[in-house]
């Protein structure tokens, strides 16, 4: 028996696999992220705004220096993080392909969704950073603010035109959006794979699923003391980035407050031979589903049922019962708050 890896649907003659079923299923979401990627960086060569400024603004007049966080770190922290500690658990504590794939996609969604947007914004804006007049290297004894009017960027001496232009990015913060998104994903994913929502209140829960988001705030906090962003970009950025985080995971998760939070979405390819022996199983009573009806991989997920009592056969028979297997098999639903724990607590061990 294949245990539900091999199905009817053929190619060159030999049966396809349920496994290379889903993963075809998977390969125009990773096209689309390759596709967003390249739009990204095609993004960020566009020239900004260049926005007319004055001398007097002090808020540009800052000393231009070395980043606390280079990107580079930023993409260590935020991108590299959070795959290692999805793969480690899902691969190795887990061992489930699909909850694998649905943590790095959403990953990968929220991170390129949020960069996309973040640098379209940047160019459309073309605020000035706070170091800009250094950037600039005026000529501040020859330059002269005109008595209407403002300055504008034709009065620089700056030859690397890539620092120049950089210093017209200033809103909104790609560092902080970027941290914010990919660690603000690893948050809900901790939260949601911890059960943090089993309201038992443990407090390691809430310490272990947080602690991303202090390293996204020490790094926003970090582009105001460099001198790279206003208030105000670093505020905007993390605003986007928790959006764009939230947004990556519920795509393949669901709320980590919910009671399936510690399960994906299920797959878009069924296992129909163990839903059809849960069915089975189901309908003559033998079986009792795990809680809500499927396991990590998205799939059934049941276990030996015990003896239903009166009302909740009746209620079961009711006609237009419906449920996850579909309207005519009857589950069996924990009647009491103590059950209803045993059987979440059941569904990751």
């Amino acid at each position: 028996m294949l245990g539900g890896l091999a199905s009817t649907t053929k190619r060159n003659g030999q049966p396809r696999t349920r496994r290379s079923q889903l993963i075809l299923s998977y390969v125009p979401d990773y096209a689309v992220l390759v596709v967003m990627a390249v739009l990204w960086g095609l993004i960020s060569k566009i020239h900004p705004f260049h926005r007319d400024f004055s001398l007097t603004d002090k808020t540009i007049q800052y000393p231009h220096k070395p980043d606390s966080v280079p990107f580079y770190a930023a993409v260590l922290l935020c991108l590299a993080l959070p795959l290692v500690v999805i793969v480690a658990w899902t691969g190795l504590v887990r061992r489930s392909f699909h909850d694998m794939n649905a943590g790095v996609l959403g990953l990968c969604m929220a991170l390129v969704l949020n960069m996309m947007i973040t640098n379209t914004i940047k160019n459309l804006a073309g605020r000035l950073r706070p170091d800009f007049i250094d950037r600039c290297d005026l000529d501040v004894d020859n330059v002269r603010e005109p008595r209407v009017g403002l300055l504008t960027s034709a009065v620089c001496r700056q030859t690397d035109m890539d620092l120049l232009l950089d210093g017209m990015r200033s809103f909104p913060s790609g560092h902080t959006s970027f941290s914010f998104a990919g660690l603000t994903y690893l948050a809900l994913w901790l939260g949601g794979h911890l059960k943090i929502g089993d309201r038992r209140g443990n407090t390691y829960k809430s310490f272990v699923s947080l602690l991303p988001i202090l390293g996204a705030m020490l790094i926003g906090v970090s582009r105001t003391k460099d001198y790279r962003h206003h208030w105000h970009d670093v505020l905007a950025g993390a605003i986007l980035g928790i959006l764009m985080g939230w947004f990556g995971y519920l795509l393949y998760y669901p709320s980590p407050f919910s009671h399936e939070s510690a399960c994906p979405h299920p797959p878009r390819i069924a296992d129909n031979s163990r839903d059809l022996y849960a069915m089975n199983e189901l309908e003559r009573g033998a079986v009792n589903p795990g809680p809500y009806g499927r396991s990590a991989d998205g799939n059934a997920n049941v276990t030996p049922a015990p003896a239903m009592h009166r009302s909740e056969q009746a209620a079961s028979s009711r006609p237009g019962f419906s449920n996850h297997y579909g309207p005519h098999v009857a589950l069996r639903v924990p009647s009491t708050p103590h059950s209803m724990h045993n059987s979440r607590d059941s569904l990751v061990r």
